[in-house]
């Protein structure tokens, strides 16, 4: 069973300046979220077959660890697993805290929905504990923090993964949140689809994503279920026109051809984080130890071409259902001008925010 957990609750995003057309877009909402289209996704999007191989505790992938780490979690409480699905011939790692809330077999099958056409451009999944549910994507590993049973939805991964499409290269015309293109079509339109899609471009090109996928998959598409469709169609459509023209990547069926290589394997015990306890490093430590288990992988299959890496982060905020907060500036305050830029922590190699 899978709740119908609002996008708009559920995850907002700030992405970094360099990548976008950051700052809200000043188009109202068509609808007050898409918990609408989660039926018909679920019942559409069939799951690929999968089986499960568990890692042997004291390993770990590198960007498993370090997100875990900072979110101000201890990586020996992480689990990693290959889920091998029937349409990809190289297994997804995938990493699960023991205090994830939503099941992993939840994750499993949810991601197995996504088109491999698309979800060959998911690193890895990450599954973490937090007070709220939210989700983001990293550099093409996408964390979900789901604190109930059946948190997140299917809509969730697709969002996210519509992130990696646009931002890793899937579309043959490049970037489409920053084309032209899709900034003439979107000036078309009255709507966007919903209050999280005023973020901005990127964030509203994912939202389409999850529209256009409707649109593509679900009989009578988009138009059968909100009467006021034409508001926003010049938006989904061209995510739709995308797809297509780069190989029909919201549509079930085919077998993968590309994927981003996995990150290092590491010891769990291998950690700088001063977020980890001394006592849990040195357990860490002595489980490693007592297995002396060979270093686990996975490598890319025969014939998959391997998709370039690319550094960013789409961010995360909870917002409440309601009234959008005012935000506006205090009488008397003086505005600073803003500047365009991000820094780099030259130790770690990781983006400040």
């Amino acid at each position: 069973m899978y709740s119908k957990t609002s996008l708009s609750a559920s995850l907002i995003g700030l992405t970094l300046a360099a990548l976008t057309h950051a700052g809200e877009l000043d188009k109202p909402p068509l609808a007050p979220n898409l918990d609408y289209l989660a039926d018909g996704l679920m019942n559409n999007f069939p799951s690929a077959g999968h089986s499960i191989k568990q890692w042997d505790q004291g390993w770990i992938p590198k960007d498993c660890k370090n997100e875990a780490e900072e979110a101000g979690h201890s990586a020996a409480d992480v689990s990693t697993y290959e889920v091998s699905y029937e349409d990809c011939n190289t297994a997804w790692v995938m990493c699960y805290h023991k205090d994830a809330g939503q099941s992993f077999d939840d994750f499993v099958e949810l991601f197995g929905r996504v088109p491999v056409a698309a979800r060959q451009y998911v690193r890895h999944v990450i599954a973490l504990p937090d007070s709220g549910p939210h989700a983001y994507n990293a550099g093409g590993n996408i964390a979900m923090f789901a604190p109930q049973p059946g948190g997140l939805g299917f809509e969730v991964f697709m969002h996210e993964t519509g992130h990696s499409l646009d931002l890793l290269g899937a579309y043959t015309g490049g970037q489409l949140s920053t084309s032209q293109n899709w900034l003439d079509n979107y000036n078309q339109d009255p709507n966007v689809p919903d209050p999280y899609s005023q973020t901005n471009q990127i964030e509203n090109v994912a939202q389409n994503t999850v529209v256009a996928a409707y649109n593509v998959q679900v009989p009578g598409g988009f138009g059968s279920l909100e009467p006021k469709w034409q508001n926003i169609f010049h938006q989904y459509a061209t995510v739709q026109t995308w797809q297509r023209e780069s190989g029909n990547l919201l549509v079930p069926g085919g077998q993968c051809s590309h994927r981003l290589t996995n990150s290092e394997t590491v010891p769990i015990d291998g950690s700088s984080s001063r977020r980890m306890a001394r006592r849990e490093e040195r357990a860490a430590r002595k489980a490693l130890a007592a297995r002396k288990s060979e270093k686990p992988g996975v490598s890319l299959g025969e014939g998959i071409e391997v998709i370039p890496p690319k550094d960013f982060h789409t961010g995360k905020k909870l917002v409440v259902r309601g009234k959008k907060p005012d935000v506006s500036l205090g009488k008397g305050i003086q505005v600073i001008p803003p500047k365009d830029f991000h820094t780099r922590d030259i130790c770690s190699g990781k983006h400040k925010y």
